[in-house]
């Protein structure tokens, strides 16, 4: 396709009218800051039954998150392997500060058990 056929197809594309009636637009969709907790995240999605959340920072959209992203999150969080999505400021003298610390690897395989707990009463 020529660069002069692709411009005229792509005016003829933009130029027609679109139907949203097929589409599923939630009118409430659920949002979550940036900084929400993993603990907090998997409550709000256990407690109000939600498959996504959109994750937005100062009232502009910087993402989403769902169950499936969640559960794996957990479980690398239990595993000791979390990864940050923002890298973490250094502190002065260049040192490291690990990124799970004892209490937060207590609470997560505590979290763990919960969510073990609730899965198993699900299934019964």
């Amino acid at each position: 396709m020529s660069p002069e056929d692709q411009k005229k197809w792509e005016e003829e594309e933009m130029g027609q009218r679109v139907s949203f009636e097929q589409c599923h637009i939630d009118p409430a969709p659920f949002q979550l800051v940036e900084r929400t907790s993993l603990l907090k995240v998997h409550s709000i999605f256990s407690l109000v039954g939600v498959n996504h959340a959109y994750v937005t920072a100062i009232g502009k959209l910087v993402g989403v998150v769902g169950l499936k992203e969640l559960r794996t999150a957990i479980e690398n969080s239990n595993s000791g392997i979390a990864q940050p999505s923002v890298p973490a400021p250094q502190p002065e003298g260049g040192q490291q500060t690990p990124l799970l610390n004892e209490d937060t690897i207590n609470s997560v395989s505590s979290m763990s058990s919960v969510i073990n707990i609730k899965s198993a009463e699900t299934r019964s």
